[in-house]
């Protein structure tokens, strides 16, 4: 596994950006743990101006935009400005140690980010991480319906706190 991307790319992975930017969120996630898969239709990057351009297939934001070079910083990251991608997420899990992923939850148990990103994971996985009940906390959806396609209702996961609005199954979800 490589350095997180912390320099400028006027490429990423054969696709052009924009404008010079570094990689975040998804495209940073992919390029860190060398993931083999297509690119999720729009990736993001940080550009160095403040006001950058962005294209259908560059989401391009501000350096005040920019995460920590840190997994759980890129994940937060992905899931505000890009969404669920399960197909980024599936190979992820696939590579990374879950203890990795139980620290990331740990670090806030009951922020709605991390009760999704472990309702993901064991949705994805279909193995349990050892984590404590998060509490009484509000639901939070799995997919944000103003994001991305979400079913308008879902079936609650009482173990993570999390509305499982995802259009499908483990197996296949578009």
């Amino acid at each position: 596994m490589g350095e997180w991307p912390t320099h400028n790319v006027n490429d990423f992975r054969g696709r052009s950006l924009p404008e010079r930017g570094e990689p975040a969120g998804y495209a940073a996630i992919i390029s860190r743990f060398d993931l083999s898969l297509p690119p999720p239709a729009r990736m993001a990057a940080i550009a160095d101006r403040h006001h950058p351009v962005s294209s259908e297939q560059w989401l391009m934001l501000t350096p005040r935009h920019r995460p920590e070079p840190a997994l759980g910083d890129h994940l937060v990251f992905a899931f505000r400005y890009e969404g669920v991608d399960l197909q980024v997420l599936s190979a992820l899990f696939e590579s990374v140690e879950p203890d990795k992923i139980a620290a990331i939850i740990q670090l806030t148990p009951t922020g709605a980010f991390a009760r999704r990103l472990w309702f993901l994971y064991e949705w994805l996985t279909n193995r349990l991480l050892a984590l404590p009940d998060p509490g009484k906390v509000r639901m939070a959806p799995a997919l944000d319906p103003d994001q991305q396609f979400a079913l308008a209702h879902g079936d609650p996961s009482p173990r993570h706190k999390v509305l499982n609005n995802l259009p499908g199954t483990p197996a296949f979800c578009p």
